[in-house]
């Protein structure tokens, strides 16, 4: 299984949510998207898997639609592969981890991958700008664009951007990452690290980066299929003839948004190799 499909099958297995791979990369609410690596398992259905390519947006369509301001709520994201991450705490001097004022001396934390494709997360005060109203949206589409309907699009209906993210992935066994800050943001073997936290990289060994200790990323997304229903009278009697002809004249395409469940696609078993 290729990197970009582990990392994304692991996310949604482990946080139940769709990832930005690249983390960071620019997808916007509105983004009509396809998952080119992403293959058709025994359901015949497209899947949200690994990296996603833009073929057009809603304001490209000339598709009104109301978005809504990012949740005021924040949320931390933190995950390791079990079993196949070792994260060990050490101190660059002399400290008492007792006491409630934790001494101001730098710290390092070791991240070690068994691993290819182990994946160390951590995307700090999330938060979610999303679509206001789905319904309306699916009544003020006009659009007949083959674009979308032969491409098993789908729509971003929600973005979620950590102010402040470290992601990692292993491409070999025995990688590992040391990051080095202040004992206040690295705490006693766990990682403790808010978004004012001045971390960094000290040194690398195998591992292959997604994201650096960086500012706004974008972690996670949240899609709906864009599929097509057809309506009215598609064949016609050619008198002349007697054949049945294709006719069109009386044919309605109208744009269904089908939510999506990652537990079905988690069950399709044919993966990228």
């Amino acid at each position: 299984m290729s990197l970009h499909i582990q990392y994304s099958k692991q996310i949604a297995k482990e946080l139940g949510k769709i990832a930005v791979y690249f983390p960071g990369e620019d997808i916007k609410v509105g983004d009509v998207i396809i998952f080119p690596d992403g293959k058709k398992g025994i359901f015949q259905k497209a899947v949200p898997w690994g990296n996603s390519e833009r073929i057009t947006t809603l304001d490209k369509l000339e598709v009104p639609f109301k978005k809504r301001e990012p949740s005021p709520n924040l949320h931390t994201y933190k995950f390791s592969t079990k079993n196949s991450v070792d994260v060990n705490f050490e101190l660059s001097g002399d400290a008492d981890l007792g006491n409630p004022d934790l001494p101001a001396v730098d710290a390092n934390l070791s991240i070690k991958f068994k691993s290819e494709g182990s994946i160390y997360f951590l995307a700090v005060d999330c938060q979610e700008s999303s679509i206001e109203d789905i319904l309306e949206l699916e009544s003020q589409v006009k659009s007949e664009s083959d674009l979308i309907w032969k491409n098993d699009a789908f729509l971003v209906t929600s973005v979620t951007v950590a102010k402040k993210a470290l992601i990692m992935q292993a491409n070999s066994k025995g990688s590992e990452l040391v990051i080095g800050g202040n004992v206040q943001g690295l705490k006693s073997g766990t990682v403790n690290i808010s978004a004012d936290t001045n971390i960094q990289v000290k040194r690398q060994r195998g591992s292959s980066f997604i994201k650096d200790w960086s500012d706004n990323v974008t972690v996670f997304i949240e899609v709906m299929k864009m599929e097509k229903e057809v309506f009215g009278d598609t064949k016609s009697l050619d008198f002349e003839s007697g054949i049945p002809t294709e006719n069109t004249d009386n044919i309605e395409k109208k744009l269904v948004l089908k939510n999506i469940d990652i537990s079905e696609y988690l069950k399709i078993r044919q993966e990228n190799k």
